[in-house]
């Protein structure tokens, strides 16, 4: 049996690890002493204490080995692999034969041919130039395109940095995958500190611009207004235009001067001589659009912050860095503490918007400008030109739009000047279709319901007609399409309603110049030829649109006898007779497949998901949100009405409203003179018994008629709920079908932030129901904003756990110590954080986190005044050893800056309830008791009020709602 071994393993630091392994490759178990944890993980015995992590898959159809991890002295809750915080009695675990031991099944990208595998979210090894690449010392740039592993390899390169790095990409998307990716099965690494970014969060953590990031939207509304857009035309041209030529270079300043840009050479601008003078008169108004609408555009923001970004990165990585300006990506590198200390990576195949990238540029203005000209090409620039992701068909004819590419316009640049191979184990289909009602009609039946076939049209202009022909809700554009994958795509007349660009795009090629399988590098004839600028859009486009389909391609057109369908030789595959698989998507994936395009920023299509296939409507009662129980309290108190009051009181119990509670306490409402315990135990049944169920059905119903994320009347998600009652399969479900864990309730409390709270103040609920809920429901990370810059706290640092930790204690804590002591001894001290968090699992905050010093130093070390080069600006010290979160910190909450006693409210605190023990005495009447009790509860909101005024700088309002004075 072949045995591989994971990659971050070290054989040599193993005890009897060479004995062990030889005796599985021999399928020994019972000298290795096998046996079996789960369905799919094994142990074998390496010495008295430690044990050897093993699994075993099938590839290329023979059983392996997988070594995962080495088990340090029966510590078994401390591995990646099992569950988290598993606990393994060895006297009860099975002895196993390896006849009995099945694979867990195939591993489609394991060779094993090679000694080590990797693992990110799957098990894979890396191909000969793959592994190459893994071996390179920065500075490399990788070229590949979709599908080529280029962000695998590159996520497991960085396993092997040291120090504070950086990830960046454009999209948002792409960098929290990549995150995901990194961070998948636990992994770990003491040794680095990663900042995961897309280029805006880049230039907020610089420093945040004000407004809103100018959209093609933004500026397409805009120029239809303008007169000069009847001569230009072209919205997009001219948007890209101003961000690729005008403002995109690097230079002094933050665009290029009238002079300057008309005396550009012919092949550095898509426009002609006559028509520069208009586009440089809209760049000059478009300037002015921005300041007046509160707008910035990122190429100027870039140029402004060029002095202001503090090299602060041992190393980092430009992912899809083809979509990237030169500024920006020069602003991105002068983070660097070391020049040299990167990898790009992209593939300029995939632009679909003339921003005149090429790998040329960015070499002489990277490498030369920056003091690496040393380095030659071969050592620098590697390309993938295998594809993991695309059937052989679909890459065939890809491969074909290359080869159409070079042979009418010449070689683009060396490193692009590459052919793929598909190494899929399945052929794929293509069918070219006519556009017919019949054939329409037809493949609309087939693929409608399924949410793994999408539309796609050139244009966004021309959706609507596609609409009209398809139901399907996945209808793109190629430029929104860029970045996404389906199992199969429709491409619907992308070459007829673009017959004119097209034909000019086969203009003189032979179709025989497309019977090569390589490309000789060749530039163009005509240097003044400028027609690879003004029609790359159309083949890159062309080329993106196809390889969104990993499997299936259905090609409609209008004209079969397009010069481009004869040149691609597309008759092969044409067909009147769809042959498409009928699929019906379940409710289920149709909810995640409009979460999953929400992430992406796809709205459009999500709405549309929503309304037409899942028919989502209104809740149909009130939710009462921060303004509407405002409004309710005073009218509840007074009318004295207990319908009235009732609401009241368990909307003040669920979020923790204390001096509403403190006030009907007083006022003996009787609900809220009982124990918490029993008051919660009751409006949980009354409001939540749907999620008292293991079996989400009850739950689901309401999720598919309101959609995910509906809202409660408490203004709650049903996974804020799940959390709070605890329920980890039903919140497992919500999960998996894109509820959205960040969304805020009334006091600021995202859906973990319940499940924290309760397991502060319940030691059960810690220990048997928290590390799955924590690991479920913590966002990956926190936005704050702190001295005008973005800070993003990832989940794995003890800034982010200490902030939630703080969070969740805001109400039920926070409040009464500062109403009991405030003069003496108040707000979060390393002390008392130290005692809180002692009932926290260890899968949650290990116990080196829980000591008293250690929380003290990160509370030292991110102070607002401090002066620690790794200070985050988190915490306010008003008096020795004693914090508040800063009252000038703020949170994104969606796509808005928040301040942080905004989301978290100081009005809601109030002193514990009101102390019984008067009434034990038996000393005082009622009339005595209400009276000490009310002096209490009045001296605690007097110190609450003053440390409102004093710490936080907020004002009061005199507590309209807390206790009245008799």
């Amino acid at each position: 049996m072949r045995v591989l071994v994971y990659n971050e393993l070290i054989p040599e630091q193993i005890p009897n690890f060479d004995k062990v392994v030889h005796a599985l490759g021999e399928r020994d178990f019972a000298r290795a002493d096998v046996r079996k944890l789960t369905d799919t993980l094994y142990r074998a015995r390496l010495n008295k204490s430690d044990r050897l992590l093993f699994s075993l898959y099938r590839a290329r159809g023979e059983t392996c080995c997988l070594i995962l991890e080495h088990i340090r002295n029966h510590a078994y809750e401390k591995s990646r692999f099992l569950s988290r915080g598993a606990e393994i009695d060895e006297d009860k675990i099975p002895v196993i034969e390896a006849d009995a031991a099945t694979p867990a099944g195939d591993l489609p990208l394991l060779d094993p041919d090679k000694p080590r595998f990797n693992i990110l979210d799957k098990i894979l090894t890396f191909d000969d130039e793959q592994e190459a690449i893994h071996g390179l010392s920065p500075p490399v740039i990788i070229i590949g395109s979709a599908g080529s592993g280029k962000t695998a390899l590159t996520l497991e390169k960085m396993k092997q940095m040291v120090g504070d790095m950086l990830y960046v990409s454009l999209s948002p998307y792409l960098v929290r995958n990549a995150r995901d990716l990194y961070y998948a099965r636990n992994y770990t690494n003491d040794d680095q500190e990663i900042d995961f970014l897309s280029f805006q969060e880049f230039l907020e953590s610089i420093r945040v611009p004000e407004g809103r990031e100018v959209t093609p939207r933004d500026f397409q509304a805009w120029f239809v207004r303008q007169p000069a857009a009847r001569r230009l035309r072209d919205a997009h041209k001219v948007f890209e235009e101003i961000r690729g030529v005008i403002t995109g270079p690097v230079g002094d300043e933050g665009w290029l001067s009238r002079e300057d840009y008309l005396d550009l050479g012919v092949k550095q601008s898509i426009f002609s001589e006559e028509d520069r003078p208009a586009v440089y008169d809209l760049f000059e108004k478009y300037r002015v659009f921005l300041r007046d609408s509160n707008l910035y555009d990122s190429n100027i923001v870039s140029h402004e912050y060029v002095g202001a970004v503090v090299p602060r990165y041992d190393f980092l990585v430009v992912d899809e860095v083809q979509d990237i300006t030169n500024i920006q990506l020069y602003l991105i590198l002068k983070s660097l503490r070391t020049a040299g200390e990167f990898i790009l990576t992209g593939d300029s195949n995939q632009i679909v918007h003339p921003n005149f990238f090429s790998w040329a540029h960015i070499k002489s203005l990277f490498f030369e400008a920056r003091g690496l000209s040393g380095a030659h090409d071969g050592e620098i620039v590697r390309i993938l030109r295998t594809n993991y992701r695309n059937t052989a068909t679909v890459t065939e004819v890809a491969n074909r739009i290359l080869k159409l590419k070079h042979a009418r316009f010449g070689s683009v640049d060396r490193e692009s000047n590459y052919l793929v191979r598909s190494v899929a184990r399945e052929p794929g289909r293509l069918q070219l279709l006519p556009q017919t009602p019949e054939v329409l009609g037809d493949l609309d039946d087939r693929t409608r319901r399924s949410t793994r076939v999408a539309v796609l049209v050139l244009h966004p202009d021309q959706k609507d007609e596609a609409r009209r022909w398809f139901n399907t809700p996945l209808v793109f554009s190629v430029q929104e399409a860029k970045g996404l994958e389906y199992d199969s795509i429709i491409l619907f007349n992308v070459v007829s309603d673009e017959a004119k660009a097209f034909r000019e795009v086969t203009r003189d090629v032979d179709p025989a110049a497309l019977e090569t399988d390589t490309l000789t590098y060749a530039r163009a004839r005509d240097k003044r030829d400028k027609s690879l600028e003004v029609y790359k859009f159309y083949i890159n486009a062309l080329f993106v649109a196809i390889t969104r389909a990993v499997r299936n391609l259905y090609w409609v057109e209008s004209d079969h006898g397009h010069p481009l369908i004869d040149v691609l030789q597309m008759a092969r595959f044409s067909e009147v007779t769809v042959s498409a698989e009928r699929e019906d998507s379940s409710l289920e994936q149709w909810q995640r497949e409009a979460s999953r395009l929400e992430m992406q920023g796809k709205t459009e299509q999500a709405q549309d998901i929503r309304d037409r296939v899942l028919q989502q409507k209104p809740v149909p009662w009130s939710v009462v949100d921060r303004a509407t129980f405002d409004a309710q309290s005073e009218a509840a108190f007074a009318s004295g009405a207990r319908k009235q009051l009732l609401p009241v009181f368990e909307h003040a119990l669920l979020h923790w409203y204390r001096p509403i509670l403190n006030r009907l306490t007083l006022d003996g409402f009787k609900p809220a003179l009982d124990p918490e315990d029993k008051a919660v135990t009751l409006m949980h049944r009354k409001h939540f018994e749907a999620y008292a169920f293991k079996n989400p059905g009850t739950v689901l119903r309401d999720v598919e008629r309101y959609g995910i994320d509906h809202r409660t009347p408490f203004n709650l998600t049903p996974v804020m709920v799940a959390a709070r009652v605890g329920n980890i399969p039903v919140a497992k479900t919500l999960i998996e079908r894109g509820a959205d864990p960040t969304l805020t309730a009334n006091h600021g409390f995202t859906a973990v932030d319940f499940a924290l709270e309760r397991g502060l103040t319940d030691e059960r609920f810690a220990r048997q129901k928290l590390p799955e809920l924590f690991d479920l429901l913590a966002p990956p990370s926190i936005d704050v904003q702190a001295r005008g810059r973005l800070i993003k706290l990832d989940r794995h640092l003890m800034e982010y756990v200490l902030l939630r930790i703080m969070g969740a204690l805001f109400y039920r804590r926070l409040g009464p110590w500062i109403a009991t002591r405030y003069g003496h001894n108040e707000g979060f001290t390393a002390k008392a954080l130290a005692e809180v968090v002692t009932i926290l699992p260890e899968e949650v905050l290990p116990d080196r986190r829980k000591k008293r010093t250690y929380i003290s130093s990160i509370l030292s070390k991110n102070e607002v005044d401090g002066t620690s080069p790794y200070n985050r600006f988190l915490f306010r010290r008003f008096r020795h050893g004693h914090y508040i979160v800063d009252p000038d910190l703020k949170i994104r909450v969606g796509t808005a800056w928040v301040p942080y006693y905004q989301v978290f409210r100081p009005e809601a605190w109030g002193p514990d309830h009101p102390p019984d023990y008067y009434a034990r005495s038996g000393l005082y009447s009622e009339a005595d008791i209400k009276a000490m009790q009310t002096r209490e509860i009045d001296r605690g909101m007097q110190k609450l009020a003053a440390f409102r005024a004093d710490v936080l700088g907020l004002e009061t309002d005199g507590n309209s709602l807390g206790p009245r004075s008799p």
